[in-house]
């Protein structure tokens, strides 16, 4: 432990600083965009620790959310026998909770930890499926993790969103959110470098949903037998305590 607390708090320290710097260059969220609003989480709870307060912001102001979850979850704890149902179940606790609609949540059950690593096959059929998924949706609006987001699954996610996209010939606005970034702040060098747009939603009312969201996500935030500690700490999840969320958009 006394090797880990001052890394932590190193963490900590860079975080403030970047959020500091975020909030000082971001302008509040365009919710006018967002009328169709489609989310693409390679895991889930990626909705919620990415954009769980906005989502309720988003649905307040009259809009649509639908969210895509890419992978079937089953990488966090392998060998679990029943991850992939406890994780969908999750998934539709937690957006229930947000208010989006269940008729509205996709799961595409891409093998989790494959994403860096599909062959020529596996990569346009996952390639068809973004590509069916935003001419079935017509999204005005993208979120999705960030392209450089410290997880190889989020960074191809990225990526195999980005060659669908240009399949379709659709033109939703792309919002970049930082997920593993937070626990790396260094990564949000990058994204506050190479985007021309910073947007910030603030929920201060909304923050304890986004929290009751992560909540849902047991397999995540507890620990699973026969494992003793959680996949995401109470360290780690302290990152997504703030009644804010930033975007990136290029």
């Amino acid at each position: 432990m006394a090797l880990i607390a001052p890394k932590l708090a190193i963490r900590r320290a860079l975080s403030a600083v970047a959020r500091r710097v975020l909030r000082a260059r971001s302008q509040p969220f365009p919710l006018e965009a967002a009328a169709v609003t489609l989310v693409l989480a390679p895991h889930q709870d990626d909705e919620a620790l990415g954009c769980g307060g906005l989502i309720p912001l988003v649905l307040g102001a009259g809009h649509q959310v639908h969210v895509t979850y890419v992978t079937d979850g089953s990488a966090s704890q392998p060998g679990h026998p029943n991850l992939t149902a406890l994780r969908r179940a999750e998934a539709f606790a937690a957006t229930a909770l947000l208010g989006v609609s269940s008729d509205r949540l996709e799961f595409l059950d891409a093998r989790d930890g494959s994403l860096a690593s599909l062959n020529g096959y596996e990569t346009a059929a996952l390639i068809g499926q973004f590509a069916a998924t935003l001419n079935r949706v017509r999204p005005t609006l993208v979120l999705l993790p960030c392209r450089a987001d410290g997880s190889s699954e989020h960074d191809a996610a990225f990526a195999l969103f980005d060659q669908a996209l240009a399949t379709t010939g659709a033109r939703p606005r792309v919002l970049e959110f930082p997920v593993w970034s937070w626990w790396n702040p260094l990564l949000l060098r990058r994204s506050l470098r190479t985007n021309r747009r910073i947007w910030r939603a603030t929920f201060s009312h909304q923050a304890p949903l986004k929290q009751q969201a992560l909540a849902c996500y047991v397999t995540q935030v507890q620990a699973l037998e026969p494992g003793t500690e959680p996949m995401l700490t109470p360290a780690y999840l302290s990152f997504f305590a703030a009644p804010e969320e930033f975007f990136f958009e290029q």
